[in-house]
C-alpha cells in the first residue's frame, strides 16, 4: 500500500491531471508560497466561504490574492461554486450542519467543478485553498475532492503543512473503514 502511493503520488506531481489542495492554517506567507511553488502550482482556486481571518491577515482575501500574483501564480476566488458553507439554508440541516451531499448535487458545485476539469484539461496545475490544516477535517477534502476522485476520476493529493503529500484516496478510504461516531446535540 505504501509502495502504492509513493507511486501514485510521483506519477501525479509529474502529471497535469491532477488537483492539489492546501489549507494555509497559521503559516506566514514565506512558508504558504514555497509550499505551492515546490509542487509547481501555477493557479490557486480559493474556496474559502469566508476569505478572512482574525488571527492571520495575511490570508485575508486582498492580501493572499496580491501575495499570490506578486509570486507570478493565478487567484481565482470560487467561494460562491464550490465552498463548504453556503449561505442558502436549503443546504444546511433543521440544526443548521452543512449537507454536502446535497451541495454536490447543485448546479452550481457541479458547474465549479467543471471550470476545475477545464484548467486541468488546459494544461494549468492547480491547488484549492481553504483555511483548515488538516483536509480530513475540511470541504476540501469532504465534499471537494470525494467528488472529483469518486465521480470524475481525477487524482487528488493534499499538500501537508511539512510538504509532504497524501492522496484524497487514502482519506477515501479511511473514511470508508471507519464508521464516524453520531454526532449529539445537547
Amino acid at each position: 500500500m505504501i509502495y502504492a502511493s509513493i507511486t501514485c503520488i510521483t506519477d501525479s506531481i509529474m502529471k497535469s491531471d491532477t488537483i492539489f489542495t492546501i489549507g494555509h492554517s497559521n503559516h506566514d506567507m514565506a512558508t504558504f508560497l514555497q509550499l505551492l511553488t515546490a509542487k509547481f502550482i501555477q493557479v490557486v482556486v480559493d474556496v474559502r466561504s469566508a476569505p478572512y481571518s482574525r488571527y492571520v491577515t495575511w490570508f485575508n482575501k486582498r492580501n493572499i490574492q496580491s501575495a499570490i500574483q506578486d509570486a507570478g501564480l493565478k487567484y481565482i476566488f470560487m467561494c460562491d461554486a464550490i465552498g463548504g458553507k453556503p449561505s442558502d439554508p436549503g443546504f444546511s440541516d433543521a440544526n443548521g450542519r452543512v449537507l454536502y451531499s446535497k451541495i454536490a448535487e447543485s448546479k452550481k458545485f457541479r458547474h465549479g467543478l467543471d471550470r476545475l476539469r477545464q484548467g486541468l484539461a488546459d494544461g494549468w496545475r492547480i491547488a484549492l485553498m481553504c483555511a483548515e490544516k488538516d483536509p480530513g477535517k475540511c470541504h476540501r477534502h469532504l465534499l471537494i475532492a470525494k467528488e472529483l476522485v469518486t465521480r470524475h476520476h481525477i487524482p487528488v493529493l493534499h499538500i501537508r503543512s511539512d510538504g509532504s503529500l497524501l492522496p484524497a484516496e487514502d482519506l477515501l478510504d479511511k473514511d470508508s473503514i471507519q464508521p464516524r461516531l453520531p454526532i449529539f446535540s445537547p
